[in-house]
């Protein structure tokens, strides 16, 4: 029973929840189907951080390859960082699918007393789409149209041969990504997590931004980010 308590615990952890867990088989008797869900989603959103991770450290571990390395050296890199970048972004929705299944699972068993949501975010912290969205295109940026089927926000600044993108997910409690291309070529990125402030990400934008379109771009430090995709 510890394995199941574990797996229930630290799923429930990361989208805020608390679960009943010494009542856990009683609850199980009475809605087996609602607690055997609990279970499926949540070990299906472990594997999907834990791969999440995976490609994080991937990345990193380009990036490290690459710095220090001739011009002229680092095509092949480069090319592998970018599909690894790209294959971390088609993740992350897998990622913020199954958080939202998790969520609805824990929802589900709210009503039986064996789940608890977390707490509501403080009043200054339910404006924080409003704010970013204000912040973003303060520094230049400009919103582009979303993908069909998709709720994410993208904004767009582009200075030359450098380009920065932030993507917004309010579907994953306005998750967002940050981007910096140089020549269409991916030279850092980063996701911060919903708890992240906006003042952090519009810093770390503000650092990226170049005063002229041929400079190099600078290492933002991502603050409550997740562990940075490309160094």
């Amino acid at each position: 029973m510890e394995p199941v308590r574990d797996l229930l615990a630290a799923a429930a952890t990361t989208v805020g929840w608390d679960i009943d867990l010494d009542q856990l088989p009683v609850t199980c008797a009475q809605v087996p189907t609602l607690v055997l869900t609990l279970l499926d989603v949540s070990a299906a959103h472990l594997a999907a951080l834990a791969g999440d991770r995976m490609l994080a450290e991937a990345a990193e571990s380009i990036r490290t390859v690459m710095h220090g390395a001739p011009a002229g050296d680092v095509d092949w890199e480069a090319r592998l960082l970018t599909a690894v970048l790209d294959l971390t972004d088609a993740r992350h929705h897998h990622t913020g699918r199954t958080r939202q299944r998790l969520t609805a699972a824990l929802q589900a068993l709210e009503s039986e007393g064996a789940t608890w949501p977390p707490q509501p975010p403080p009043a200054t912290d339910t404006d924080r789409r409003g704010g970013l969205t204000a912040a973003l295109t303060g520094l230049g940026l400009h919103p582009v149209p979303a993908a069909p089927g998709t709720s994410r926000i993208t904004y767009v600044g582009e200075h030359g041969d450098r380009k920065v993108t932030v993507a917004v997910h309010p579907g994953d409690d306005n998750t967002a990504q940050v981007h910096v291309f140089d020549r269409d070529v991916v030279s850092w990125s980063a996701t911060f997590t919903p708890a992240t402030p906006p003042a952090v990400i519009v810093a770390a934008v503000r650092d990226a931004l170049p005063a002229t379109g041929t400079d190099r771009p600078g290492q933002p430090d991502a603050g409550n980010s997740r562990p940075q995709r490309a160094g």
